[in-house]
């Protein structure tokens, strides 16, 4: 009985796979949401923190931040400057101290919602195919600026 639930268990995992894999596969760049979220990818494989901070959007990070830490400073420029220059130096730190390992990880995206009305950014849901042939799921906020989109975030199904 084990071994036929694990057979059937491999045989929808093969077939969400062969889906996942049907799906148009967006061009690694910043035209698209799901494009910026490939190159920040990209980057982290090719372990290029400058190409990796290049994908990302760290004004838009820091004022959303201080929408919940400081609300009285968002209208602040400065303020915003400074928690992004905070924002930054912290990504750069944490992630060259401990690199993401990229190797062999496949990428699909399966779903796009706005994120905040007022302004464009949006909720990206993306399934990853791990080297260990797990399954993850992370939702990322983009945003757009500048006629470009950058990568914010993961954020909670919450």
């Amino acid at each position: 009985m084990f071994f036929k639930r694990k057979e059937t268990k491999e045989k929808e995992k093969e077939e969400a796979l062969a889906e996942l894999r049907a799906l148009p596969r967006p061009a690694a760049d910043l035209a698209t949401p799901e494009g910026a979220i490939l190159c920040l990818e990209d980057a982290l494989r090719r372990r290029d923190i400058e190409a990796a901070v290049a994908c990302k959007d760290f004004e838009v990070e820091g004022a959303l931040l201080l929408m919940e830490s400081a609300p009285d400073n968002v209208s602040d420029p400065e303020s915003v400057k400074l928690a992004a220059q905070t924002l930054e130096l912290g990504y750069r730190k944490e992630v060259s101290g401990n690199w993401p390992n990229m190797e062999g990880v496949e990428s699909f995206f399966v779903d796009c919602q706005p994120g905040f009305e007022d302004l464009s950014i949006v909720v990206v849901t993306e399934i990853n195919l791990l080297a260990d042939g797990e399954l993850s799921r992370t939702n990322m906020l983009v945003a757009k600026r500048n006629d470009k989109w950058r990568v914010i975030h993961p954020v909670s199904d919450e």
